[in-house]
């Protein structure tokens, strides 16, 4: 349990740094009520004291991100949870030794989220175990919102990579957060290929002495990897593939886009994986199978979980495409946006680029794109010229955005991921 291994600590061992406060083991030694609940806290540190607080003692918690009170109360109805804790004063002191049940939601753009049961053997399956900080271990930021599969993830490592965890908060401006992982000694990172190009455009990021830089929940593409290479030599680099449902299914350090074709028939770490219709499916059996408070399953009588990812098996690497189910379909022909968009990134002066349909009376949909220039560009026309010029050597006609539109910036969800509903028209 995480209040075993934070026990393990010396009591004067750092835990969180956050804003210039430091948590140490010591301090970090009282329960909690038992029985179910949610914890909706805003601030990050409160949250992460809770979280510990209640491991072992509350047989499930219910962890909620921002969302409307109606949608929190269908959450909690449909979680049987018995109270909301939306302060770090509301902790009741308790005790208690039980296997707890984290349960997500999940990070869909639309509609009420679904929840998917963790144990901490399905958060922890590619965690990193260590002795007590001794000053060597990476000290982990965290830019995730801590409520998320992937923001969890590098909870779960530090603290039980017996290292210390930097805790930003998502409300502030990313340069002042980037700011305060530098003065924290950050040298461990993980984020979504699309937060990774906004910090790469961030004044401070180069002053990070990262060692170990992971990204995950977007396809990685050459151009990133290449970026990353380049701003953090000495760093290790790593995509974890994961989701709320298959929970934390492989990682891939050998520098390439994709993953290799054996862990196909050598399922990593016992998680399977396997190519149907052209989609990635994954079965990790320490994931429940069911959205919880439902009897809707997500995974098939075989364990198997549909990952609406859709994949490429060339020689022996696995390609991902696209999401299965954000193709633009131009005159019958389809066009996954991700495609586009790492052909647009490959361009020298794109930082950013997000692809969308629009309705089109005569092929039904063209493909358009927002891109933010890497500089503002001197002659914009020109700009749009030279990227329809790089798209037309790289794409097929039906693929190539028909409009191109020069933005300031590009949104991101709550998930660190690329912001993609409205996008279209």
């Amino acid at each position: 349990m995480l209040r075993a291994a934070l026990r393990s600590r010396p009591a004067d061992s750092p835990v969180f740094l956050h804003k210039g406060e430091t948590v140490r083991a010591g301090a970090l030694t009282r329960t909690a009520a038992g029985g179910r609940v949610a914890l909706r806290l805003d601030d990050p540190l409160a949250l992460a004291r809770a979280i510990l607080a209640l491991d072992g003692v509350a047989e499930r918690v219910l962890l909620l991100p921002s969302l409307p009170d109606d949608i929190i109360a269908a959450l909690m109805a449909q979680a049987g949870i018995d109270r909301l804790i939306r302060s770090e004063s509301e902790n009741i002191p308790g005790d208690g030794e039980v296997e707890t049940d984290w349960i997500l939601a999940t990070s869909g753009t639309t509609g009420t989220p679904k929840l998917v049961r963790h144990s901490l053997a399905s958060l922890t399956r590619l965690t990193r175990l260590a002795g007590p900080d001794r000053g060597g271990g990476p000290r982990w930021g965290l830019l995730y919102d801590l409520t998320r599969f992937a923001g969890l993830q590098v909870f779960l490592q530090a603290l039980l990579g017996g290292t210390p965890l930097i805790l930003t908060d998502g409300r502030d401006p990313l340069p002042q957060r980037v700011a305060e992982l530098a003065a924290a000694g950050c040298t461990a990172l993980s984020a979504t290929p699309t937060l990774w190009r906004k910090l790469l455009m961030t004044p401070g990021a180069e002053t990070l002495p990262l060692r170990q830089v992971t990204l995950g929940g977007e396809i990685v593409d050459s151009a990133i990897l290449a970026a990353l290479r380049e701003r953090y030599p000495a760093a290790r680099i790593t995509h974890v593939y994961a989701s709320t449902e298959a929970g934390a299914a492989f990682s891939v350090t050998d520098g390439a886009v994709g993953f290799p074709a054996f862990y196909l028939a050598e399922p990593p770490k016992g998680v399977a994986l396997a190519i149907r219709e052209g989609r990635l499916f994954v079965r990790n059996t320490l994931v429940d199978p069911a959205y919880l408070g439902g009897e809707r399953r997500f995974a098939d009588a075989q364990g198997y979980v549909d990952t609406g990812d859709s994949v490429i098996l060339s020689g022996d690497r696995v390609y991902f495409a696209g999401r299965e189910d954000g193709c633009i379909n131009v005159g019958g022909n389809k066009v996954h946006p991700e495609e586009v968009e790492a052909v647009l990134l490959s361009h020298p002066q794109v930082a950013l680029a997000r692809v969308a349909a629009r309705r089109n009376p005569i092929t039904g949909q063209i493909v358009t794109a927002d891109i933010v220039p890497a500089t503002p560009p001197a002659d914009p026309a020109a700009l749009r010229k030279s990227i329809e010029a790089h798209c037309a050597g790289r794409l097929e006609p039906f693929k190539r955005p028909a409009l191109i539109r020069l933005v300031e910036d590009l949104n991101i969800g709550a998930s660190g991921k690329l912001a993609r509903s409205g996008s279209g028209a």
